[in-house]
């Protein structure tokens, strides 16, 4: 064995939490290629730099701020459903 393992996502991680019982409006996709989802959430994070770059020299950044925040939640489930793959993949079941 080389070591090397396929890390998928588990589809465990929601985001969007915004009504009055907390129910995530969307989840990530079970079996989406680790390496895809942790680019994406790269491309995320940097389009949630570039807003906060904006907002901050803006006075009305409502609507940046607010972009940037759902922006943020997405790319945060992505790396914790990773995450949760590659505890599973090492063995580790969470």
């Amino acid at each position: 064995m080389n070591g090397q393992f396929q890390v998928n996502t588990v589809g465990g991680a929601s985001f969007s939490k915004h009504n009055s019982l907390n129910q995530p409006l969307f989840k990530v996709c079970p079996g989406v290629s680790g390496e895809e989802a942790l680019e994406q959430a790269s491309v995320l994070m940097n389009c949630v730099n570039k807003l906060t770059q904006l907002a901050g020299v803006s006075e009305d950044n409502n609507a940046l701020v607010w972009a940037a925040h759902y922006l943020g939640e997405q790319a945060k489930a992505l790396v914790d459903d990773v995450t949760t793959g590659i505890q599973i993949a090492e063995g580790g079941q969470v």
